[in-house]
């Protein structure tokens, strides 16, 4: 024990600026019965049985000087031998994990409200922290030994121990414990939500919710009687409501449910600077219903649905990308390991709000993987034109934010399918929800490719990736305007799903510059997340024919788009006696993708702006929509008529599976997407008594 007490703080936690931090929170603790001071020499020869002593250290924080974290994974070694265990590798866990798995679903589910909500509306926001969270969570009396520290002061100061009554951050079960009282009390807020307007005496903080000129617009009361809609969520200690008035007094209502539901599992004070809910953050204005909030650091507009990184965290990682590049351009300087892998995951998760970003930071995950001591940026130009990218994307988002409606996807609206060979690429394109002109393409590929494919320098699952983002070319012009619409991409090569799926790659160089170019043009016409399915080899034969029309097939040689026409009528008749329609891709945009197979890179710029893909040729067919489940019983070779009328309803019955099992695994690749729903709070079924 007296080993762990000469270990004494983190060494963060020594500075004049930290000791001073800690004095004074360890004052406003004791005064509040949170914690006790404990002089060490009283103690040192007959110590308590569950006395542990931990190291706590001082973090930077972005609202005050610095963050307390106690080191309760820190083990001792022993200098007679042997190793003093953590109290987290001690720990029995039995926290409740029912409301910690709600928390990485808290801002999906507020994007998802955005998203599905009328453009001719309007989204109020407010919110509500609580301050010291973990501090008002009161350990088992007698545990609270294992939560021990050394106070931080001056060398030649006698030793005193911190002894917290409290939860204490850096436990592994202090986020599951206060997550079930905090999501406790936002199911008592709700609940309170619910009651009648008018119901819910007014809160001594009421006078925070008002005051925004989009509140005092609204009328007071709603004549009509018009219900509201709303959306109350937490992540940990942050609280935030969603709501869609049509008076004021809706508003205040949520506000006073909220607050109220609040102090009814973390108790009122009777000195507001020390109350559970943040005096200061109302202060700032959080719990003003407005139209514009920073909420679990994204900034959100309630009238145009948008979403971009909050301003702060943006600039900052601007300057330090700018500085990144510029350094390279001096060429010797590098960037420390644990910068870099810090400023990426930061980047990372920018990209919440950018998701076609990731298909830039394949270079960066890497470079992560491999782990160098240093960095360098001019060594890598591959690397530096995504960290280059990666800034551009960043610094467009303040001008142009994202529509929450392009971060979520849905049943397709358009449906492309395609397939690659060693002789070229082809593939079809149809409407679902909406309407589009059934097409057809294919593309031969250079006697420069199919060599480099014979000698193994691009695989065939490069030939996959660029027959997939020829089909997503095809159909920026097929299609017309994609913003906000869902697309499927089916494709019988699981490596290029599995990309497609991540936007990112693992090991080919090639299949990562043709991601970055998906990625790009996503971005560029605003779509939805697209939806990439595998399909099987054995039920692709539909675009088995375009991909290998140039020969390798006798009974599919097509020598004109005439006749991959006439034979993709025969083969695959429309509905109604509709006809396909041939699209030939341009020169100029099948020999940028050819350029990629060929390793040469371009930049962004020359990704987003491409030359017109091409032009359906010949008479073009009726635009029509719903064909995907017509598509899936030409999945696979039809039984002939001689088959006999058993085998004949055994083809349709195995199409119908077939069709299920489709549109089945469909489903559940959305239902994927969507967030977690929210737990009951009581079991449906009673409990099996013994």
């Amino acid at each position: 024990m007296q080993e762990a007490v000469d270990r004494g703080p983190h060494q963060s936690a020594l500075s004049d600026e930290a000791i001073a931090h800690f004095r004074a929170e360890i004052d406003e603790k004791i005064e509040n019965g949170q914690a006790r001071l404990i002089l060490w020499d009283s103690i040192k020869d007959d110590p308590p049985v569950e006395l542990k002593i931990s190291p706590i250290a001082a973090i930077p924080h972005k609202s005050k000087q610095f963050r307390s974290i106690l080191d309760l994974s820190f083990h001792l070694q022993l200098k007679q031998g042997g190793v003093l265990p953590s109290v987290n590798a001690n720990t029995i866990k039995t926290a409740p994990k029912g409301a910690i798995d709600q928390l990485g679903h808290t801002l999906t589910r507020i994007i998802h409200a955005f998203a599905e909500t009328e453009d001719d509306v309007k989204i109020f926001m407010a919110k509500w922290d609580i301050k010291d969270g973990f501090w008002r969570m009161y350990g088992e009396e007698g545990q609270e030994y294992n939560f021990a520290y050394v106070l931080p002061q001056r060398a030649g100061e006698k030793i005193y121990i911190v002894v917290p009554t409290s939860l204490q951050m850096g436990w592994v079960e202090s986020p599951p414990f206060f997550c079930a009282a905090s999501e406790t009390a936002r199911d008592v807020a709700q609940d309170y939500c619910e009651t009648a307007i008018g119901s819910i005496p007014p809160h001594k903080f009421t006078n925070h919710v008002i005051g925004n000129p989009a509140y005092e617009a609204l009328p007071e009361h709603d004549d009509n009687n018009n219900t509201f809609r709303y959306l109350l969520e937490v992540y940990v200690d942050d609280y935030v409501a969603l709501v869609i008035p049509t008076s004021r007094e809706q508003l205040r209502h949520i506000g006073d449910s909220t607050m109220t539901g609040i102090h009814d599992v973390f108790p009122q004070d009777d000195n507001d600077n020390n109350d559970p809910i943040s005096k200061k953050k109302l202060e700032h204005g959080d719990g003003e219903f407005g139209l514009t909030k920073t909420i679990l650091g994204f900034d959100f507009d309630g009238v145009d649905k948008t979403i971009w990184l909050e301003e702060a965290k943006r600039a900052s990682l601007l300057t330090i990308l700018h500085g990144w590049i510029r350094s390279s351009k001096r060429g010797t300087t590098g960037i420390q390991f644990k910068e870099f892998e810090s400023v990426v995951q930061k980047v990372r998760h920018a990209f919440t709000a950018i998701p076609a970003g990731r298909g830039l930071l394949t270079p960066c995950n890497k470079i992560i993987q491999k782990r160098p001591t240093t960095v360098y940026l001019q060594r890598n130009q591959v690397l530096l034109a995504a960290i280059i990218g990666c800034r551009t994307l960043l610094r467009e988002s303040s001008e142009s934010p994202t529509r929450c409606r392009e971060l979520v996807g849905g049943w397709p609206d358009y449906i492309g399918v395609c397939d690659a060979s060693s002789h070229g690429a082809g593939g079809v394109i149809f409407g679902e929800n909406e309407e589009c002109v059934p097409t057809v393409f294919r593309w031969e590929w250079s006697q420069d490719i199919k060599e480099r494919y014979k000698s193994e320098e691009i695989t065939n699952s490069d030939l996959e990736m660029a027959g997939l983002f020829l089909l997503w070319l095809v159909m920026e012009q097929v299609c017309g305007n994609l913003r906000e619409k869902n697309v499927a991409l089916f494709s019988d090569n699981s490596p290029t799903v599995g990309w497609v799926r991540r936007l990112a790659t693992r090991g080919s160089l090639v299949s990562a510059h043709l991601i970055r170019a998906l990625a790009l043009r996503l971005k560029l016409n605003g779509t939805c997340p697209i939806t990439p399915l595998h399909i099987a080899g054995e039920e692709n034969s539909m675009t088995d024919i375009p991909s290998r029309s140039f020969g390798s097939e006798t009974k599919w040689h097509c020598r004109s788009n005439s006749d991959l026409l006439t034979l993709f009528n025969t083969s695959f008749p429309l509905p109604n006696q509709h006809s396909w329609t041939v699209f030939q891709i341009s020169y100029a945009v099948g020999m940028r993708v050819t350029s990629v197979l060929q390793m040469k890179d371009f930049t962004l710029e020359e990704w987003r702006r491409l030359p017109k893909a091409g032009n359906h040729v010949g008479k073009i067919g009726q635009p029509m929509s719903h064909l995907w489940e017509w598509t899936l019983t030409y999945r696979r070779p039809r039984l002939s008529s001689a088959s006999g009328s058993s085998l004949a309803s055994q083809d349709a019955s195995e199409q119908d599976t077939m069709v299920e099992e489709n549109k089945s695994k469909l489903g559940a690749y959305l239902a994927q997407s969507r967030p977690l729903d929210r737990r009951l709070r009581w079991p449906q079924l009673p409990t099996p008594q013994k």
